[in-house]
């Protein structure tokens, strides 16, 4: 869906804020949610999923643009000590000092992603501590601005990660920087998603709901255990993560195949590209522990 349209759709403009982006979604969703709608609750799904689906890629766009943190902290990094070019000697000095230089380029590209991804990671431990991934909590006073701060961390990460993969053509770097990445764009668009009913009165959007949500509790189990529990455990307790995520994996995909006329086959979609992003990333990185 192009962004012009989705600004449209959700009756905006381009310099709204995402809390009015957020207002204007939970307005218009009152306006066409099936219990408004009963006489027309085909269409009025139809319009809920047009409407989910504009909202979650207008934030995922907003969220993939440029960040100025990240602006700031990479023209930080670019007035600190870099490897120079080697000076024009002999071929096998000048080849040496290359070899090191380029060493010295990977290590610094090291230095700086492991800063973007533990900067990541403690504001992803803060969700789970306070427990935004609940909508109810997520509005109470003061929780608003700790998820707001979040997600601005993590939008900074983000850029400075896509940043850095595009300073490298080593094969390693550029697979833990695209597969971080990804996770951690695809951890916010599933922070996103709805992950409560408004009614039961339609058995249709209830059935896609309750096996939409069997996923959601499977996922949220394994994404609670590597970026929380474990880190106060002092280990990661293998039993509540990849199992938990397979059988999310099943539920969403069987949930975007059977209710796909369903308000709810937008979030499974989403939550099923999540579900993917954390398989690689543990694929990747806990492979090593």
């Amino acid at each position: 869906m192009e962004i012009a349209l989705c600004y449209r759709i959700l009756q905006i403009g381009e310099s709204s804020s995402n809390e009015d982006i957020s207002r204007s979604f939970k307005s218009m969703a009152m306006k066409y949610h099936p219990d408004k709608n009963p006489q027309r609750r085909e269409w009025a799904n139809e319009q809920m999923k047009v409407l989910n689906t504009a909202y979650s890629t207008l934030m995922s766009y907003r969220f993939s643009q440029g960040s100025a943190e990240a602006a700031q902290e990479i023209r930080k990094s670019e007035t600190e000590h870099r490897p120079k070019p080697a000076p024009d000697r002999d071929t096998r000095r000048r080849a040496a000092q290359n070899e090191a230089a380029r060493e010295e380029e990977r290590e610094y590209l090291i230095s700086r992603f492991v800063k973007a991804r533990e900067d990541a990671k403690d504001v992803m431990y803060r969700y789970f501590q306070y427990n935004l991934y609940n909508f109810h909590r997520r509005e109470e006073r003061g929780n608003r601005k700790i998820y707001n701060d979040i997600i601005v961390s993590l939008r900074k990460s983000y850029h400075l990660i896509k940043k850095y993969t595009s300073l490298t053509q080593d094969r390693e770097l550029l697979d833990h920087f695209n597969i971080f990445g990804r996770m951690i764009f695809d951890f916010y668009r599933a922070s996103e998603c709805l992950n409560i009913i408004d009614s039961y009165n339609d058995s249709y959007e209830v059935d896609a709901y309750r096996m939409y949500k069997k996923g959601d509790e499977h996922l949220h189990k394994c994404e609670k255990e590597l970026f929380f529990d474990r880190h106060n455990r002092g280990f990661i307790d293998k039993r509540r993560t990849a199992p938990e995520l397979l059988d999310a994996e099943h539920i969403f995909r069987r949930t975007v195949q059977l209710y796909k006329n369903s308000s709810w086959a937008v979030e499974s979609s989403i939550k099923l590209e999540y579900v993917l992003s954390l398989k690689a990333y543990m694929i990747l990185f806990f492979s090593e522990e």
